[in-house]
C-alpha cells in the first residue's frame, strides 16, 4: 500500500480559447473537469497502474460530497479532515492562437496549528500499513514552511517521498526522506542560479543529498530526467511523444517510480518506470494523467545512461 498526502487538494478545471481577450468576453470550449492536487494526481496514477493506493487530505465542507464523488471514480480511496470552506478550483486555460496555457489558482482553504495537528495524527493512522508516503503540493494557508517536516517527522521508519519546492523543501529534506523530485525550474530557484549541464545539475542534487536527501530525481521537461544518489548519476532523455499536456507529468512521474519500486525493482528500474509514466501522461489532453496502454508501450523504449 501506498498513501499519499494532498492537504490542498482541488478541481481542475482546463479549457480552450481561440482568443484571450483581455478587458472583455472570452469565450471557452472544450471544458474538463477533474479532481487534482499533487498528492491526488500521484494516487490516481498508482491506480490506474495497478498499484494499491490511498490519498489523505484536508477537504472543504461546502462541496466536499462533488469531490469525494468524483475522486471514487478513480477507484481512489480519500481520508479526510473536514475543514470550513470550499475544494478550490484551478483553471487552466489553453490560448489555441498562441498555442500557450495560463494557469488561475486559487488558494483554497486555510488551517490552523490545532487542525495541523489534528491533520498529522490522521496521516500517522492512515499511513500505518504503508510500504510508502508521499507528501506533495502546495500547503493551505496558514500553514508555516515547516509542515512537511513536521509530518516526516511524525511518519519516522516510513519510506517517504517529498515533492515540494523552496523553504518547505529545505526544511523537509532534514528528515532525510527516502527521494525528493524537484523539476529543474525547482532546482534552479534553489542554487539561485541557471543550471545547464549535467553536471552542475548532479552536484545541485548532491547539495540536497548532504541537506539530508536519500535520493533525488530531477525532471527536466524536453530534456529528460536525472537521478543521484551518493553512489551514481544517471541520465534518462525524453522519449519522444506527441505532448498534449504537461499538466500532472512530475506528479505521474512519482506514481511511475513507485510502481516500480512495488513490483520488486531497484531504483534504477524504477527511474526507468517514472519516465516512462511521465512521458505517458504529457501524452493526454489537459489533466487526465496516464493511460496504462501507453505506459506500457512507452517503457521498454526508456534509455538510461549512467553519467
Amino acid at each position: 500500500m501506498i498513501t499519499t498526502v494532498c492537504m490542498n487538494p482541488c478541481f481542475d478545471k482546463t479549457a480552450e480559447t481561440d482568443k484571450i481577450n483581455v478587458g472583455d468576453v472570452t469565450r471557452l470550449k472544450n471544458v474538463r473537469v477533474d479532481v487534482g492536487g499533487k498528492g491526488v494526481n500521484v494516487a490516481i496514477v498508482l491506480r490506474r497502474l495497478n498499484e494499491a493506493a490511498r490519498c489523505v487530505g484536508c477537504l472543504g465542507e461546502e462541496n466536499a460530497d462533488r469531490f469525494l464523488r468524483m475522486i471514487a471514480k478513480e477507484d481512489v480511496s480519500f481520508d479526510y479532515m473536514s475543514v470550513p470552506g470550499e475544494v478550490r478550483t484551478n483553471l487552466k486555460l489553453l490560448d489555441n492562437t498562441q498555442d500557450v496555457v495560463s494557469e488561475f489558482n486559487e488558494p483554497g482553504v486555510s488551517l490552523s496549528e490545532e487542525q495541523i495537528q489534528q491533520f498529522i495524527q490522521l496521516l500517522k493512522e492512515k499511513s500505518v500499513d504503508s510500504h510508502y508516503v508521499v507528501l506533495s503540493g502546495r500547503l493551505p494557508n496558514g500553514c508555516p514552511e515547516n509542515t512537511y517536516q513536521r509530518c516526516l517527522h511524525a511518519l519516522d521508519g516510513k519510506k517517504c517521498i517529498l515533492d515540494t519546492a523552496g523553504e518547505s523543501l529545505l526544511h523537509g529534506i532534514k528528515e532525510k526522506p527516502y527521494l525528493i523530485k524537484p523539476n529543474l525550474p525547482e532546482m534552479q530557484a534553489i542554487m539561485r542560479k541557471e543550471l545547464r549541464t549535467l553536471r552542475e545539475i548532479r552536484d545541485a542534487a548532491m547539495f540536497l543529498i548532504s541537506y539530508g536527501a536519500q535520493n533525488v530525481v530531477v525532471s527536466m521537461g524536453k530534456t529528460g530526467a536525472v537521478f543521484v544518489n551518493e553512489k551514481r548519476t544517471l541520465f534518462a532523455p525524453a522519449l519522444r511523444v506527441e505532448a498534449r499536456s504537461t499538466v500532472g507529468a512530475g506528479d505521474a512521474m512519482i506514481g511511475g517510480i513507485l510502481t516500480g519500486l512495488m513490483r520488486g525493482a531497484n531504483l534504477t528500474e524504477a527511474f526507468r518506470f517514472g519516465v516512462a509514466a511521465g512521458a505517458a501522461s504529457v501524452m493526454t489532453d489537459g489533466t487526465q494523467l496516464v493511460r496504462k496502454a501507453d505506459f506500457d508501450v512507452l517503457l521498454p523504449k526508456v534509455m538510461v545512461q549512467e553519467v
